[in-house]
C-alpha cells in the first residue's frame, strides 16, 4: 500500500528538480520512469539476500521481522547519462511552483503596497478581485518594492510593496524660509 503524499503528485507528473547524478557527476535534469512496487516473494525464498537470525529474548532462534519500509520509491533517469536509479521519496526535490489557477481567496495574504512579500507567495488583491503569485522583486530608487505578480485572469502586473507612509505631522517642522537663512549662513 502506497502513502500518499503531495509530493508524490508531483513527482508523478515530472516536475523534479535537476540534482547531482552519481553516475555523471553533474547537475542535470531528472525524468521520472515509474515506482518501485516491492515483491511479493517472501523474503525467506530469496537466495540473493541474507537473512540475519536473531536470538529473541525468550531463547527462540529465528528470523528477524523488520517491517518493509512504507515510503514510496521511484525509478529516475539521468538526461545526460541515461543511467537510473531508485530512490526514495526524501531525496528527491521537487519544483513546487504554485500556480495561480490553484489557489483559493482564502488561502492568500490580502494585499497592501505597505506589506512586506517574499517570492512565491500568494496574494489576494481586493480591488482586483483576483489571487496571483509573486514572481518576482525589484527594489526602486525610493526604498520600496515592486513586485510582479502573476494573476490568474490579468496575467503578470507590477505591484509596489514596502510603501512607506508620511503624515504632514511628521514632515519638517522647518519652513522654507528657515533652510534658506541656514543655507546662506554657511
Amino acid at each position: 500500500m502506497k502513502v500518499e503524499s503531495k509530493k508524490r503528485q508531483f513527482i508523478l507528473e515530472g516536475k523534479i528538480k535537476a540534482c547531482f547524478c552519481e553516475g555523471c557527476g553533474q547537475m542535470t535534469e531528472k525524468t521520472f520512469v515509474g515506482e518501485w512496487i516491492p515483491s511479493d516473494k517472501p523474503k525467506e525464498d530469496d537466495f540473493l539476500t541474507v537473512v540475519a537470525v536473531k536470538k529473541h529474548k525468550d531463547g527462540k532462534n529465528g528470523a528477524s521481522d523488520v517491517p518493509a519500509a512504507a515510503e514510496n520509491q521511484y525509478w529516475i533517469r539521468c538526461s545526460e547519462c541515461n543511467q537510473v536509479f531508485l530512490l526514495r521519496e526524501w531525496q528527491i526535490q521537487i519544483d513546487r511552483e504554485v500556480s495561480p489557477e490553484e489557489l483559493k481567496a482564502e488561502d492568500c495574504q490580502i494585499y497592501s503596497p505597505h506589506g512586506i512579500y517574499a517570492k512565491g507567495d500568494a496574494l489576494f488583491h481586493k480591488a482586483l478581485g483576483e489571487v496571483g503569485v509573486i514572481r518576482e522583486k525589484q527594489a526602486t530608487g525610493s526604498g520600496a518594492f515592486v513586485i510582479i505578480v502573476e494573476f490568474a485572469k490579468s496575467g503578470r502586473k507590477q505591484l509596489l510593496e514596502n510603501v512607506q507612509l508620511n503624515s504632514s505631522k511628521e514632515k519638517n517642522s522647518e519652513s522654507i524660509t528657515d533652510i534658506i537663512k541656514l543655507k546662506l549662513k554657511r
